[in-house]
């Protein structure tokens, strides 16, 4: 891996070392017309190479060092290589020339160099660059042969302009040196068919384009349809200006649509994945110009008070940079971090305006929209989407602009042991997917939102409690009353009538009868008392009454059956309760009943579905709570891929019911751990 990593940091240093030569002849190449005058300078701005050659080096020069964009960096630097040589030349040419100087092998050379190296520099452009663009690579198929006739076609046209008779315009160097007055007769038919040739080449290079278009989606395609806009308007431009019906200039600057097109994709779209050469190419580009600025303000202010001939002008402005340089530097760093990324360099700050719109929400689940928004414009995000699971209903989702199922990454909601939610985040416009560091800023805001989404989940439950509430009492007096006026009202008067009978048989001396009726009222009375009781054992568990939570659970035929029937026999399941309460008496009535409740299903559960060997049952008093926990023995299973069943979710309604919470904690294998927590003062939640 340490030879990998050598080889690729000895490859960006030769391309960084490339790049700065092709830099460094492209603005030679500009700079050199100025000294041959003004004729000179409208002569090379008529052709697109001055303009050319510091748009492809540039651009050439920042894709190079990146492993995805080097084959297109290295085919700008080599275009910008050409059309730098031709504008070298030409200017060389003019400027002896101007001077009157004598022809020497130099000046001829340049010359020579004048009738053909415009012609790669084009050729590449135009012919070559469109059929492998953006990657430096062909479509597959029978279009990857085509590079390679391509490259040929446009080396010939040149060998064939080197050696073209041709006047030149220099009186210096009138004719083309190496022009050959024999190809002189074929020289132009030869000429149209490799102009027409290459011309066949750009129109299928344009046309490859339009298949990538096609057959990209998403981001690839803005990428590609930048790239292919910038080479069409290039080829119009070139065509219109070719013939006359434009003037020079749009064929000079039409040139700069590639370059220009293929660094917004890089930019807007994430072409190459280059957002780290970006972040480092604008910082080094704002403290490069702060840091000029600065030097020339210092030494002006410095000159001005000691003397322009001061040398102490000039080191204190160095130590001046030298002082504000790192400050500078981080500071810009956070500025272009934000521009980028949004808050992701400083997760503080975006914690903070998440609480911040949560706090300002006038709702929960207005929260979670906030919330949701908060974290998109945070992030730079194309869209955020935070789903509620809601444990008896429809899920509740909440979007922020734009979220697609497949791009978008998704964080679980844990709360309390439970998942409570999903966050969905979309990667930043044009880039395929969230990086590492965006998983990790989005992973640390998981909990604030698990608290909002929970939020949304009790409002959602004390709401729907509420109903149930008043649905349930009406309900249960309408039981009630059905109860009492169809079954316990009949009999009541049935034994009045029945006692009354037996009254006035008394009466009449019928003492048999009497005898007979009142055995009929005693008879009836009893049914009546066992209606009665079966209308109290529908409120409330009799046996809480009788012996309270600890000996209701000890004596239930469901935990001290099953305790006395493995003390026995050995082979049955045992079940043990303990007890840790200061009053086990002063427990409240709601709590005695969540409680009983919990621990029946908890044990049949483990007994049932976990084919449990030893059941533990524990009531404990922690500060104002009471906590239950049922710890089995058996099978156990995975939470996170066993849907919640009807025991389940009933636990955990009549713990959330008190304002309490249930925690269900399992190992396959090992067992299963049932926590119930309950407020002991009604009210209170957790």
């Amino acid at each position: 891996m340490q030879d990998d990593l050598r080889t690729d940091r000895a490859k960006v240093i030769a391309a960084r070392l490339v790049a700065a030569v092709a830099v460094a002849a492209a603005v030679g190449a500009v700079a050199l017309p100025l000294l041959t005058g003004v004729g000179s300078v409208e002569r090379l701005l008529r052709t697109p190479e001055a303009v050319l050659t510091p748009a492809y080096a540039l651009a050439g020069a920042w894709l190079l060092p990146h492993p995805r964009a080097g084959r297109i960096g290295l085919l700008l630097v080599g275009t910008s290589a050409f059309a730098g040589t031709y504008v070298l030349s030409l200017s060389f040419t003019a400027w002896s020339d101007a001077t009157g100087r004598d022809p020497g092998p130099l000046v001829v050379t340049t010359a020579w160099l004048t009738t053909w190296c415009w012609v790669p520099s084009l050729g590449l452009a135009a012919v070559l660059l469109p059929l492998v663009l953006p990657e430096g690579r062909p479509l597959p198929g029978w279009w990857s042969r085509l590079p390679g006739p391509a490259a040929a076609l446009v080396a010939a046209a040149a060998c064939v302009a080197a050696v073209t008779p041709r006047d030149l315009g220099f009186a210096v160097v009138p004719d083309n040196p190496l022009g050959t007055d024999a190809l002189a007769p074929v020289a132009a038919p030869v000429g149209l068919c490799l102009a027409g040739g290459c011309a066949a080449f750009t129109a299928l290079g344009l046309v490859s384009l339009v298949v990538r278009f096609r057959r990209a989606d998403g981001a690839e395609r803005r990428q590609v349809a930048w790239i292919g806009y910038g080479v069409a308007a290039t080829v119009a431009a070139v065509l219109l200006a070719g013939a006359a019906l434009a003037p020079w200039w749009v064929r000079a600057f039409a040139v700069l649509l590639i370059p220009a097109c293929v660094v917004v994709a890089a930019l807007r779209y994430r072409l190459y994945d280059i957002d780290v050469l970006v972040n480092r190419t604008l910082v080094a580009a704002v403290l490069l110009a702060g840091t000029a600025l600065a030097y020339a303000a210092v030494v002006g202010w410095a000159g001005a008070v000691l003397g322009e001939t001061s040398r102490t002008a000039s080191f204190a402005a160095a130590f001046t940079i030298a002082l504000l340089f790192h400050p500078a530097r981080v500071r810009v760093q956070r500025a272009v971090d934000r521009l980028l990324y949004g808050d992701r360099a400083d997760p503080h700050a975006l914690l903070l305006r998440l609480d911040d719109a949560v706090r300002g929400a006038g709702s929960p689940r207005q929260a979670l929209r906030e919330a949701a928004a908060a974290v998109a414009r945070g992030l730079r995000l194309r869209g955020a989407a935070v789903t509620v699971h809601m444990p008896d209903g429809p899920d509740v989702e909440t979007t922020a602009g734009r979220v697609d199922p497949r791009p978008a990454a998704s964080f679980p909601l844990h709360l309390h042991g439970e998942v409570v939610g999903t966050l969905r985040a979309m990667p930043r416009a044009g880039s395929p997917a969230l990086d590492p560091h965006d998983h990790a800023v989005l992973a640390a805001l998981t909990g604030p939102l698990a608290a909002t989404a929970q939020a949304v989940r009790l409002t959602h439950h004390l709401e729907r409690g509420r109903d149930q509430l008043v649905a349930t009492r009406e309900e249960e007096r309408r039981r009630l009353r059905r109860d009492l006026h169809d079954g316990l009202g009949p009999q009541l008067a049935a034994i009045a009538m029945t006692i009354d009978t037996a009254d006035s048989a008394n009466g009449r001396g019928d003492s048999g009868r009497t005898a007979r009726l009142l055995r009929v009222a005693a008879d009836q009375t009893a049914e009546a008392i066992a209606d009665v009781r079966r209308l109290v054992r529908g409120l409330r568990p009799p046996a809480l009454d009788e012996l309270g939570l600890v000996g209701a659970l000890t004596s239930s035929g469901l935990v001290a059956g099953l305790g006395q029937g493995a003390a026995t026999a050995g082979d049955a399941p045992a079940v043990t309760v303990e007890a840790e309460l200061s009053d086990p008496g002063a427990l409240p009535a709601a709590v005695e009943v969540a409680a009983y409740r919990i621990v029946q299903e908890a044990v049949s559960n483990a007994l049932r579905h976990g084919a449990a060997r030893r059941v533990g049952v524990r009531l404990r008093e922690s500060g104002d709570d009471l906590v239950v926990s049922v710890t089995d023995d058996g099978r156990g299973f995975t939470p996170e891929d066993s849907p919640a069943g009807v025991g389940t979710s009933s636990m955990r309604e009549r713990a959330g019911e008190l304002g309490g919470t249930l925690r269900l904690h399992s190992v396959p294998g090992v067992g299963t751990t049932v926590t119930a927590v309950l407020p002991l003062h009604l009210g209170a939640t957790r």
